[in-house]
């Protein structure tokens, strides 16, 4: 574990968590008050096999409204009644750092763990836990929760694609310097390693396709919620249905346009009102990308990183469709930053036949 020393005696601490078994319940609530019920309905169920600490998982994105989350306790065995399931929970590393008192203020000690993670080598993903080791009701003050952000194995995942695409020797040599790569690293030698990794790719293969399946492996994971109800609408028949549906939520979702069986994306802007008055084309730039990993490569033209990183970006896509449709489709970018293009835009091509178009306007006028 590595601990942070300006924060002194509250340190953020690298932790690698060990699967665990645990009883849940998986619900929607609007506030934190909603909380304590749900591990009192858990404990009745499961009574004396409960073995250790109320924890609850944040599902980041899965709802439009409140939060999806999963209330859990670990048990000794398997309990499934009613409203309550189990499942391991899966292994992750995450960044931990406990809060001391009352919930109202447990986003201050959250926040620290963000500005931690943005100066160390690692990325979030999107799901948070929260252990309450003690948890009292009467008193809040005495309250002690260890905050888990849950962190997002770009490496890992980068060299899981390397070796299922292009084998073995592939990802040895793909993976060259990682293990230089460590809790204590600092984002800028992250960021460098990803680079020369991205660059070693190009120089292993031309295939554009290839190198898509192998750094879209590493994108973050879509929310399978919204993934489930996606795929719903698409399972009743009217496809045009699911663009329809995205059209309703503007946060999650760009304004997907489709031609026959083509779908054309333009990623929003990260930061809409710094992209409209950008000064210079490097600011503008800055102000419309996502992704902390291209940020430092955009003042520049052509950029040192390669424009294959943005395969990365590309399957967050990947996920959502493949995931609605239940086949593979195809990816490819039609305009990205690193090429020095003031924005983002990409196809997808759906292994379905499809006639005519569909886009926003069209939307409004079915309505």
């Amino acid at each position: 574990m590595t601990d942070n020393p300006a924060l002194t005696g509250n340190p953020v601490l690298y932790k690698k968590l060990e699967p665990i078994q645990m009883a849940f319940i998986k619900t929607c609530i609007d506030s934190r008050e909603q909380i304590p019920p749900l591990f009192d309905r858990l404990r009745l169920v499961c009574g004396e096999v409960v073995d250790g600490a109320a924890t609850v998982i944040f599902h980041g994105g899965a709802v439009k409204d409140g939060y999806l989350v999963e209330a859990a306790i670990p048990v000794k065995c398997p309990v499934e009644s009613g409203e309550v399931h189990t499942r391991v929970l899966e292994a992750a590393q995450a960044l931990s750092m406990l809060h001391h008192g009352s919930h109202q203020t447990i986003r201050e000690t959250i926040l620290k763990v963000y500005d931690y993670l943005d100066t160390h080598a690692w990325t979030t993903s999107l799901f948070r836990r929260e252990i309450y080791r003690v948890l009292d009701s009467v008193e809040p003050a005495n309250n002690i929760t260890e905050v888990q952000v849950i962190l997002h194995e770009w490496e890992r995942l980068f060299g899981e694609g390397a070796e299922e695409v292009l084998g073995v020797d592939a990802r040895r040599k793909l993976m060259q310097g990682v293990e230089s790569i460590g809790p204590d690293s600092s984002s800028d030698d992250y960021i460098a390693w990803i680079q020369g990794a991205i660059a070693r790719l190009d120089a292993l293969t031309d295939d554009s396709e290839k190198k898509c399946q192998v750094v879209s492996h590493c994108a973050h994971v879509f929310p399978q919620e919204r993934i489930d109800h996606l795929r719903l609408i698409y399972e009743r028949g009217v496809f045009d249905d699911i663009l329809r549906d995205m059209y309703s939520d503007d946060f999650w979702y760009e304004k997907p346009v489709r031609r026959g069986n083509v779908i054309y994306m333009r990623k929003n802007p990260y930061n809409p009102e710094g992209y409209a008055n950008a000064a210079t084309p490097a600011e503008r730039r800055k102000a419309y990308c996502h992704c902390p990993f291209v940020h430092p490569y955009l003042d520049e033209i052509p950029a040192k990183l390669s424009p294959t990183f943005c395969f990365c970006g590309a399957g967050w896509y990947r996920r959502l469709w493949e995931g609605i449709l239940g086949k593979p489709v195809k990816i490819e970018h039609v305009e990205t930053l690193l090429r020095g293009n003031d924005q983002c835009t990409l196809t997808i091509t759906l292994p379905i036949e499809l006639a005519g178009e569909y886009s926003p306007e069209y939307s409004k006028h079915s309505i």
